[in-house]
Parts: C-alpha cells; sequence; structure tokens
C-alpha cells in the first residue's frame, strides 16, 4: 500500500469528524500474518511475542475537553503545553490548524523541541543499551522522550505477589532524566509478559486487587520522576494482526476475570494513585483505517462518555509484517477522530518492517514521511516514539511473526554503526515540513 500525497493527507486532517467516522471496515494493512504484532518480552529483550505492539500511548486530560496539552517533560524544552496552540473543544477539531516546523534544526530532537507547539521525540530504550556509549550517544542527542522497551513491564518489576525490582527501571528512567529527557511508564495492565503467578490468579476480587496493587506501587514508586502512563495496552484482538475480522475484547486474565470494566478500573486506580499524570491507551494496528481501528474508537468513545480518566490513545505504528500497513492520509484520519474526542493521540512504537519484503524500500520511504508529517501537522499528536534507535537491536530481527528469519529487519533510523539511514532523513524532512 503506498502512501497518499500530501494535498489528499492534508484534506484528511482538515476534515470534519464525518470524514472519518466508522473508517472503512476491513480496510486496513495488507501486512503479513502473523499470530502477534507489536513488541513483545521474548524476543531478543526487547518485545514480547504472542502479541501486537505495545507500546506507548500518551493522551489528554481524559475529559472531552479537547486540550492537548504536549506531554513535555520537566527538564525538556521540547515540552511545554500544546494547549497553548489549541483550544478547540472535544468534538469540533478546532483550534491551531497546523503545527509551524522549526526555522532550522540539526537533530530530531531540535527540530521537536522548536517547533510550535513542540513535540516529543521518543524511542524505546533498553537496559543493555545502555551499556553502549554509541547508543547513549544517539539516544540522548536525537530524542527527548524515553519508553522502557521491557523493564517496566509487569513480570520485569513485579516478578512474586507483592515484591516489587526496581533497579533496571530505575536505572533507565535515571539516565533519561539526567539527559533531559521525559519518561513514559510502559505498561501497567497488559496481558503478556506476566509473571506465572499473575496469570493463575482467578475470580474478580482476586484480579482486582492484583490491579491495584501493582498499579499503586509502580505509580507510586516513580511519581515524581514519570507522569505519563500505559495504563492499558492492547485489550482488543481481531481475526488477523492487520486488524482486519471480527474485532473483540482480548481474552486474559483480566478480561476473563472482570469483563470489559477492567479497562476503566484501571485508569481510575490511575488517576486516584496520581491525580496529574496523563493515562493512555495504547495498541497496534488502529493505525489504518480497519476494523480494530473502528472498534477501538467505539471503545475509548464510550470511555469518554461514561468520564472515565483517559486522556489519549497511542497509535503504535509498527508497519509490515505482520501487522497492518497504513499511508498518510488513512493515519492522518484515524488520529483526527480520535483527537475529536478531546484527547491526545501518539505514536507510540514506531517501525516500519522490511522482512520478506512485503514493505519496499520505496514504500518504507514514504511511510515514514507521511506517517510522522500526519501527526507532526496535528498539535494534539503529542509525540512520535521509534521502538528502538539502530537496526542491529531491533526486537523485529529475532521474532518470528515478523518474518526476518533471523535477518536484520532494516525497520529504524540508524544502521548498525549507528549512522543515520534515507529513513532518518525522510523524518527530518517530515519535521521540517519539507
Amino acid at each position: 500500500m503506498r502512501s497518499a500525497p500530501f494535498t489528499l493527507l492534508l484534506s484528511a486532517f482538515l476534515c470534519a469528524i464525518g470524514c472519518s467516522d466508522g473508517g472503512d471496515g476491513g480496510a486496513g494493512g495488507t501486512g503479513g500474518q502473523g499470530a502477534t504484532g507489536g513488541t513483545g518480552g521474548a524476543t531478543g529483550g526487547t518485545t514480547s511475542t504472542s502479541t501486537g505492539g505495545t507500546d506507548a500511548s500518551t493522551s489528554a486530560t481524559g475529559s472531552a475537553t479537547g486540550s492537548t496539552s504536549a506531554s513535555t517533560g520537566d527538564a525538556t524544552s521540547s515540552t511545554g503545553d500544546a494547549t497553548s496552540s489549541t483550544s478547540g473543544t472535544g468534538g469540533t477539531g478546532g483550534g491551531m490548524a497546523v503545527r509551524t516546523p522549526a526555522a532550522s534544526a540539526s537533530t530530531l530532537r531540535e527540530a521537536g523541541e522548536k517547533a510550535n507547539p513542540p513535540i516529543l521525540i521518543g524511542a524505546a530504550i533498553s537496559g543493555g543499551g545502555l551499556n553502549n556509549g554509541d547508543y547513549k550517544r544517539v539516544a540522548a542527542a536525537e530524542h527527548s522522550y524515553v519508553t522502557a522497551e521491557n523493564e517496566m513491564k509487569w513480570d520485569a518489576l513485579e516478578p512474586n505477589p507483592g515484591q516489587f525490582s526496581w533497579g533496571a527501571a530505575d536505572n533507565i528512567v535515571n539516565w533519561a532524566r539526567s539527559n533531559n529527557m521525559k519518561v513514559k511508564g510502559h505498561t501497567l495492565v497488559w496481558h503478556n509478559q506476566l509473571p506465572g503467578w499473575a496469570n493463575s490468579l482467578s475470580g474478580a476480587t482476586q484480579v482486582e486487587q492484583a490491579i491495584r496493587r501493582h498499579i499503586e506501587n509502580v505509580m507510586g514508586h516513580f511519581k515524581d520522576r514519570i507522569d505519563t502512563w500505559d495504563v492499558v495496552n492492547e485489550a482488543v484482538i481481531t481475526n488477523s494482526d492487520t486488524g482486519v475480522g471480527n474485532p473483540r475484547m482480548r481474552p486474559s486474565v483480566f478480561f476473563n476475570a472482570l469483563g470489559e470494566r477492567f479497562i476503566d478500573l484501571a485508569f481510575q486506580i490511575a488517576r486516584e494513585q496520581d491525580p496529574n499524570a496523563k493515562l493512555y491507551y495504547n495498541d497496534y494496528s488502529i493505525d489504518a483505517l480497519n476494523d480494530k481501528a473502528d472498534f477501538v474508537y467505539e471503545m475509548i468513545k464510550g470511555m469518554v462518555e461514561r468520564g472515565v480518566p483517559i486522556d489519549g490513545v497511542g497509535f503504535q505504528m509498527h508497519i509490515g509484517p505482520p501487522n497492518n500497513e497504513a499511508g498518510g492520509a488513512d493515519v492522518a484520519a484515524n488520529l483526527r477522530r480520535f483527537a475529536d474526542l478531546g484527547l491526545e493521540v501518539l505514536i507510540s512504537e514506531m517501525d516500519i518492517n522490511r522482512c520478506s519484503n512485503q514493505v519496499t524500500a520505496e514504500e518504507q520511504l514514504e511511510y515514514y514521511h507521511d506517517i510522522v508529517e500526519a501527526c507532526f501537522v496535528m498539535p494534539e499528536c503529542t509525540a512520535i516514539t521509534f521502538w528502538g534507535i539502530n537496526d542491529g537491536r531491533s526486537w523485529l530481527n529475532s521474532w518470528s511473526g515478523a518474518l526476518c528469519n533471523g535477518q536484520s529487519s532494516q525497520s529504524l533510523l540508524f544502521n548498525d554503526q549507528y549512522q543515520k539511514k534515507e529513513t532518518y532523513n525522510k523524518v527530518m524532512d517530515a519535521l521540517m515540513g519539507r
């Protein structure tokens, strides 16, 4: 699937909510088949296997206020309130028409910080990566936003009931803060990368107690250092990881015990723990206009209408097998309809996978430019996070679902020697309005 030209993308962005309501059921990606999408853990120390991508969703203030505070953080100049430029109310798509690019910039981070309003440029960071000098240098120079790849998932933080292990996550958070980078907590409630004891829970009381204890302890530990959280991750499944066919709630220890209300419950507990934190829902293959995106839209719309304290939605943007492919115009329309609920939107785990040549080199460059552009022009789109730094460390390389067969996925912005690729140049062009 090729990206649409900018004129189509911009028209999709500027249209009213009616342009994108409902989407095209089943029109979502053409990516490869596989049992899982985005970021899972058992693969090369980066992400997990049996479920689609996992990461960061960022969102505004939960009420359908339409304010779009850029989730920028204490120490980063790339933060600041996007609300200074966007005053529309939920459902209207009002406010500032487009974000203004920087006049000049030499790094992705600088391009994001100098934009008006600023936009966070992020990366998934691994503890192992921080042992490499080139990795740390590029990560800090080019990014203002950090998501821990695996170190803040349930199995890493609470390996035994009520016993917490903070060391690996603290190292990432402290490194990020020392480099004036904001951190998003990822992820509080997810069906994957759970310790065995959590998967063995049964009954509503046990499960609710476990959710409450985990959220309260994790958010409490990081309260003064992290103020944006992926609260619930990947709660919806379809027959295909491309987001097509029979969208429904995913069976999990949480859903099986509590039904769909586990999502509301998690957000309510998170809000009680930190009244000022940004709370996000995050999912994969909701990037295109497809069955899953429509289902998630209705789910999030219902949450907003019920007053659930959700601030935004993260679109993982794992493009290519086994997930969807999404052109710029479809991404723009999708981001717009979610933003018109009064929420922040963000790209939370972006990589574009060249495995098995299902995405060509030309298409990869088009996707990188047009998808980043679709987010950048929207003040309500507060962050773009890439799922890793360089190709050699991509989780996709060793995950069978991506069809790489141990070869490089060629999916990121830097090569194995930490040199900029043409994908980097396309992203920079989009951030600079080119």
